[in-house]
């Protein structure tokens, strides 16, 4: 299985090239398409100055440059798209670009997608670890999830976690949907049309760890406009059923 693996970033100059390595070495068949939103401190040039660097880079490692930052779907939507568009993909990887996500774990997902799951979330909730989170964070994060899952579909353990594996079918699925909701809250748009469109869905338990290094782009704000975005969310869910 030939996965592409998706990295949204925005001043992640501390954590990417770092992030990429680790990718590649845990898993040989992957390329990493990392898509920058124009980062200020300057991450794609880092990007850009390891693709030279590296010469086991050459080929497996691809940067998209947006003009303007717009939030993580839409530069997972760009990655997705180009992806969609090169071909030769079997699988596709969304992750945080800050080492919260466990570059180890790629092999659990992959092999779920592998099983015949269209679509595999690396969960939180209810059984993975969370360390060095804030108590505020966390609180707000519970909160979404246990309205997304009253409002939309109980199934799904973790609507807000952005650690996900995909056939591209599923992808294909997702990109035939205008993007509503910018933000992490998309993660919760995503896996309505992922549901509606009757995806096999699979879960399995990650440790998700606080960034060390770097500011998070998750404001307190952001949680808390996701809170009201779940219900426009889950009205049109059950509308368009």
């Amino acid at each position: 299985m030939k996965p592409l693996v998706v990295l949204p970033s925005y001043n992640e100059r501390l954590n990417v090239v770092e992030l990429v390595q680790a990718l590649l070495g845990s898993c040989p068949d992957c390329e990493v398409c990392v898509v920058d939103d124009s980062s200020p401190d300057g991450t794609a040039a880092a990007v850009a100055e390891a693709m030279e660097g590296h010469p086991g880079w050459a080929g497996r490692v691809h940067l998209r440059v947006r003009s303007k930052k717009d939030g993580r779907g839409g530069a997972v939507r760009e990655g997705f798209a180009w992806g969609m568009a090169r071909g030769g993909y079997d699988a596709f990887v969304e992750m945080d670009c800050d080492f919260s996500h466990d570059p180890a774990a790629l092999s659990q997902g992959l092999a779920l997608l592998a099983e015949g799951y269209d679509v595999a979330i690396g969960a939180r909730y209810p059984n993975g670890q969370i360390l060095n989170v804030p108590l505020d964070r966390r609180v707000l994060s519970l909160l979404a999830n246990a309205l997304a899952r009253m409002l939309i579909d109980r199934s799904i353990p973790d609507y807000t976690g952005g650690f996900r594996f995909y056939r591209p079918q599923a992808v294909e699925e997702l990109l035939r949907h205008r993007q509503k909701h910018t933000g992490y809250i998309y993660l919760s748009e995503m896996m309505s049309h992922l549901l509606r469109a009757r995806c096999r869905i699979a879960a399995f338990p990650i440790c998700f760890r606080n960034r060390e290094r770097g500011t998070s782009n998750a404001s307190l704000n952001e949680i808390r406009s996701s809170l009201t975005g779940i219900f426009q969310i889950a009205f049109d869910h059950h509308l368009r059923r």
